[in-house]
């Protein structure tokens, strides 16, 4: 046991002095020691500029010590930034420009050892940045309970709409941030307590992932009045003509179309298959109104039988009466025309802001003429997504101008 316990002190001893001078004949790989030669500049440096920014392409030396290439340059805000490119890349693109002026850009080469080349400077003007170019697009209308803002942003850059509202004392306070990739759309701003149908200064302005901020649109506007028809009281009309049976189970009955749950929360209306297309089914609201504003929440689903696709509806008309034949005759007057829309346009699938536009914030339709008050309202389906027999809707809410109710 004696001779056992020697032998590993000896061993360990070895072993700590191999590791010492191992230590001290070659430094660690990794660490940088900013010592040693300089390295090759890179050359044939050329300037693409693009919105809010540049693509900077080189030539790399023939120095197998370089691990990267470096771009510094300071912005207006007198902050110094940098940007860096692995040693496989010939190219190094450079973002969050606020402007159109001239900025210098000095490009290094960088060791192992931390050494910087001398510098090449290259000076880039970028080309007008994508939060300027949306808010050069920006429009701003009034709305039901608010006002509705319009833009495009081509380059489909992550932005913020801001959207401001003025106070009782005329102070501008945020009354909504809007996040979006869309290239192009449009969303409102709506607050029935606050935005009544008074005139009142709105403003909103753009701001991108590198927090540049436009200038602010600024527009006096007269919110249009509307008030929320009361769902507790709908009733299914069941009109002899009517497709209002549901599929499966009773998550899905036609009464879902009213009970104030959507996205998550639940399950929506579900025809039976092979009902046909067009169908249609009649709500008796219980009240007369003249209707300003309709939102239609899509069925929210991940997969290939919710929002844009199988028995989703995508074009659909409404109609109202006071004397709900069964037939289509003149006593039923055409409301509107509706098309639903994806917003990024795309052919098959969704975005993420597409599923929140449809299943979470709703989609809006407006009633723009200056119909009639009507007590009954049918609505009918033109064209699924899918192409499908059936439909799907996760719920319907109106607004209006009561005239008369029949509780």
């Amino acid at each position: 046991m004696k001779r056992i316990y020697v032998f590993y002190v000896k061993a360990c001893c070895v072993a700590a002095l191999l590791l010492i001078a191992h230590s001290c004949s070659e430094p660690e790989q990794g660490i940088p020691v900013n010592d040693g030669p300089a390295p090759l500049k890179v050359t044939d440096v050329k300037v693409n500029p693009m919105p809010g920014g540049a693509v900077l392409t080189y030539q790399l030396p023939p120095d197998g010590n370089i691990l990267y290439v470096m771009a510094e340059y300071t912005l207006a805000d007198g902050v110094p930034r940098n940007k860096k490119a692995s040693y496989f890349n010939q190219s190094i693109t450079l973002e969050g420009f606020p402007d159109t002026v001239a900025y210098r850009i000095d490009l290094y080469s960088v060791a192992r050892n931390g050494v910087k080349s001398d510098p090449i400077s290259k000076t880039i003007v970028p080309l007008e940045p994508p939060y300027r170019i949306a808010y050069r697009s920006l429009q701003m209308e009034p709305t039901f309970g608010g006002v509705k803002v319009s833009f495009e942003n081509e380059s489909g850059a992550s932005m913020k709409f801001v959207v401001l509202a003025a106070d009782s004392t005329g102070k501008l306070y945020e009354a909504d941030i809007y996040n979006t990739k869309l290239v192009k759309g449009s969303f409102p701003v709506i607050n029935d307590k606050k935005f009544g149908p008074r005139q009142r200064l709105f403003g909103v302005y753009t701001i991108d992932r590198w927090n540049n901020r436009s200038d602010t649109l600024l527009a006096e506007l007269t919110p249009w009045y509307r008030m929320i028809l009361d769902k507790t009281r709908f009733v299914n009309a069941k009109l002899p003509s009517d497709v209002w049976e549901n599929h499966l189970t009773a998550s899905y009955v036609i009464e879902t179309v009213w009970d104030g749950k959507w996205g998550e929360g639940g399950l929506g209306f579900h025809t039976k298959p092979n009902t046909g297309i067009p169908q249609w089914f009649t709500i008796d609201l219980k009240v007369k109104a003249q209707l300003s504003q309709m939102k239609f929440h899509h069925r929210h689903r991940t997969g290939t039988d919710g929002q844009y696709n199988a028995g989703d509806v995508q074009i659909f008309e409404i109609y109202g009466s006071n004397t709900p034949v069964d037939e289509w005759t003149s006593d039923w007057v055409l409301l509107g025309h509706f098309e639903s829309i994806k917003p990024s346009g795309q052919a098959s699938g969704f975005t993420e802001d597409d599923l929140q536009y449809a299943s979470m914030d709703g989609e809006d339709f407006n009633f723009t003429n200056n119909y009639d008050a009507f007590r009954y309202l049918r609505f009918k389906t033109l064209k699924t997504w899918g192409g499908v027999t059936y439909i799907y809707i996760a719920e319907l809410t109106f607004w209006g101008n009561v005239i008369e109710t029949y509780y």
